[in-house]
């Protein structure tokens, strides 16, 4: 089914089947890419057309680029002290462009708002989310002017919009005021934090529903099959330890760590994307090359994990891991302890490296995955809705 539209005075086709996906998706995160690509699968099998507007903003390139030129000295240096690992941080990336070229359906490339206006119009609906993509302090947009935000608001697009689970993170009612305007012209309207839904439920006084992550609307089987994910027969046993920290957490968690896997007979294999050590021994193994499929097969076969990471601790507790989320005392940490409280996970928050000393009992996956499916059906009923409405 298709319908026609008007664009300045050119007229576009509509095909009602089609929908827009705008989202961090090509960020070197690995976050990202898999909530970018779950949100996809989950359009479809919702008889859909998914395809992801390759919106990559100038100010994420630089970001996420090998030397962060023009963030401050201290960034630098941080990079600077990776140059032992160049080859393996160019693999890296390289790894990510072919996760995004290849399982991902993407448009052709735009980096300006402007650019991304010449194309959306041949959607019906776009949905707008996951992730911080209305959050003025996300790793995007700290830096960057507000205007490159508009594409995340949909700001001038006259089909249906949709949003899914969008974060906005740690923003103040103040900062929130200079995007409420557009964010009232949505459709349908779900963020990823209850908390989140609640301030915003009162700013706009219209009810807004909390959804959960993309990630989670891929249940564990469906990870396991998408991704090819197997379990090695002659693995080593080992602590996953994945920390979006810098140097000094590095040195201070893994020596921790080391203690901990030392009693457990366990090795210790560690991804530190803005962190290197040079920390290679028997125990413990650095990582600085992974993609986003090994970095889920790395998930799958741990033994336990160790997180500061809001995807890296639920992708851990939608595989059905022993996973401790590492949690700093203020900022957007609400984040992990939202979704950890929603499942009744609270018990895996940690504040202090230390308490992994403490005796843990293992999780009770039966009863988490029955609150999981929940949450995943709600989700789905959601964005169901407001695709068909």
């Amino acid at each position: 089914e298709i319908s026609e539209c008007l664009v300045g005075s050119e007229m576009c086709i509509r095909d009602r089947n089609k929908v827009g996906i705008i989202t961090y998706h090509s960020a070197y995160n690995y976050g990202s890419v898999l909530q970018a690509y779950a949100t996809q699968v989950a359009v479809k099998k919702l008889g859909f057309d998914a395809e992801i507007i390759n919106y990559r903003m100038r100010e994420q390139k630089k970001i996420y680029a090998l030397y962060r030129n023009g963030f401050g000295l201290k960034i630098l240096l941080k990079d600077l002290m990776q140059i032992p690992i160049q080859g393996k941080r160019i693999q890296r990336i390289k790894k990510f462009e072919s996760f995004i070229n290849k399982k991902l359906f993407i448009t052709k490339e735009c980096s300006t708002p402007k650019e991304v206006q010449t194309i959306w119009e041949k959607y019906s609906i776009i949905i707008s989310g996951s992730d911080q993509i209305w959050n003025k302090h996300s790793l995007e947009m700290e830096h960057n002017d507000i205007n490159f935000m508009s594409p995340y608001l949909l700001k001038e697009y006259s089909g249906k919009k949709i949003s899914y689970g969008s974060s906005i993170a740690n923003m103040s009612d103040q900062e929130l005021e200079m995007i409420l305007l557009e964010i009232k012209k949505f459709d349908a309207i779900s963020m990823r934090e209850v908390e989140s839904a609640k301030r915003m439920t009162k700013l706009l006084n219209r009810e807004i529903t909390a959804v959960v992550d993309p990630t989670f609307l891929l249940n564990k089987n469906e990870w396991i099959n998408n991704m090819g994910l197997g379990e090695k027969k002659d693995k080593d046993k080992y602590i996953l330890y994945y920390s979006l920290g810098g140097i000094k957490p590095l040195r201070e968690n893994t020596t921790v760590l080391r203690k901990i896997a030392n009693k457990k007979n366990l090795k210790i294999k560690v991804i530190t994307p803005f962190a290197y050590l040079k920390l290679n021994d028997e125990m413990i193994e650095m990582h600085p090359d992974v993609g986003p499929e090994e970095f889920l097969e790395l998930i799958y076969n741990a033994n336990m994990i160790v997180t500061d990471s809001y995807h890296g601790t639920i992708l851990a507790v939608n595989l059905n891991k022993e996973v401790y989320s590492l949690c700093e005392n203020f900022g957007s940490e609400f984040r992990k302890t939202d979704i950890l409280k929603r499942i009744g996970l609270d018990d895996r928050i940690i504040y202090d490296i230390n308490s992994l000393h403490n005796e843990f009992k293992k999780i009770d996956y039966s009863r988490i995955n029955s609150i999981l499916e929940s949450l995943r059906n709600d989700s789905y009923s959601y964005l169901k809705k407001a695709l068909i409405d």
